[in-house]
């Protein structure tokens, strides 16, 4: 590799790292306007740092791995028959092909980020299948708590009310069928008793990486086993409460919409015209040297 390919590339590299630097400058910019700015004050009252704010969320949330991600992404229907390694083996095989081809054809040192983003294609589907299956739980919580509630009010069980919560279709049902189909094979109760953990929250629990609202359902669903008669009316409490929380993360999505539109406009417009600007003038610094 020659020196003036070395230098395009550092200049490249420094163009990016100003870039990106610029980006986060202008990512911490709030544009919000009239009821929206109202809306998110109010919802939103944590005045942390970015640091402090992921810092946290990353000591009480165990990050999910890949092997997570897959998980959740199968049970809404995706990628059935995928193991780590064949996604892993996957990249390797893309990254490969478009390593050859980009030593075939020799082009600029930017199109050499191909091969990187080829490496990572596999694994965005899979975190990107898996992010919407979260998503699609959290909307499934409110629904399968009233569902509990009407089969509870018409005088079922707790076990007889979950099976009926196991059909709600999506990636929920699917944990709840898991938890039912394990009652019956292991003849283990369905709920805690006392100090022994029942299968429904131990099933929920191994998949509450990045979603601990599945823990809490799971709680909730044994603090209602444990009431007897007064069992309908805690279950339609708790299907109001998630119902709430899920309105009011409604209310902050829509409130941070303009926010959320900033890292699309960042990405296809802002960060390429930075660069743009920056590679020239890197190019003219490192070649003064």
């Amino acid at each position: 590799m020659d020196e003036y390919l070395i230098r395009q590339i550092a200049a490249l590299a420094a163009a990016f790292i100003a870039a990106y630097l610029a980006w986060r400058f202008t990512r911490s910019i709030r544009i919000e306007r009239g009821a929206a700015a109202r809306v998110s004050s109010m919802v939103n009252t944590d005045q942390r740092s970015a640091f402090d704010q992921y810092g946290e969320r990353y000591i009480k949330t165990r990050p999910a791995t890949l092997a997570d991600n897959l998980r959740l992404a199968q049970l809404s229907g995706k990628y059935i028959g995928w193991t780590v390694g064949g996604v892993i083996a996957r990249s390797v095989v893309y990254g490969g092909i478009a390593l050859i081809y980009l030593l075939l054809t020799q082009p600029g040192p930017v199109f050499w980020l191909i091969a990187a983003l080829a490496a990572y294609f596999p694994i965005m589907r899979v975190n990107g299948a898996a992010d919407d299956a979260r998503r699609m739980i959290q909307r499934s919580l409110p629904e399968a708590a009233t569902v509990l509630a009407s089969e509870m009010a018409a005088g079922a069980s707790p076990e007889q009310a979950l099976m009926r919560a196991s059909q709600v279709p999506g990636p929920l049902g699917a944990i709840l069928k898991q938890a039912v189909n394990e009652t019956r094979r292991s003849a283990r109760p369905a709920f805690s008793r006392g100090t022994a953990q029942g299968v429904v929250l131990e099933s929920l629990a191994s998949y509450n990486y990045n979603l601990p609202s599945l823990t809490r359902f799971a709680i909730q669903l044994d603090r209602v086993a444990e009431k007897g008669v007064e069992a309908p009316r805690v279950i339609g409490e708790v299907a109001r409460g998630f119902a709430r929380e899920y309105r009011a993360q409604v209310q902050q999505a829509a409130a941070s919409l303009d926010n959320q539109l900033l890292l699309p406009m960042t990405l296809f417009f802002f960060f390429p015209f930075m660069v743009a600007m920056l590679l020239p003038l890197m190019l003219a610094l490192f070649s003064a040297f």
